[in-house]
């Protein structure tokens, strides 16, 4: 599996060791997130347009999950 994303040309270049450019995050790491997420239950807190159509006042766009 690669790793592609656009460039300013609108081309697909290949990120990664095979594609020879550096893949840098401005966020902190993935697991680090995906770990607290997973701690603190915040999963549960994802509302999906199915539980929309079941409860309109529930937000699937989830605007404040990542606050």
């Amino acid at each position: 599996m690669q790793l592609c994303v656009k460039d300013a040309s609108k081309n697909w270049r290949v990120v990664g060791a095979d594609g020879g450019t550096r893949l840098l995050l401005n966020e902190p790491f993935p697991n680090v997130v995906l770990s607290d997420y997973i701690s603190s239950e915040k999963w549960k807190d994802v509302v999906d347009f199915d539980d929309h159509l079941d409860d309109v006042t529930k937000d699937w766009l989830n605007s404040g999950l990542f606050n």
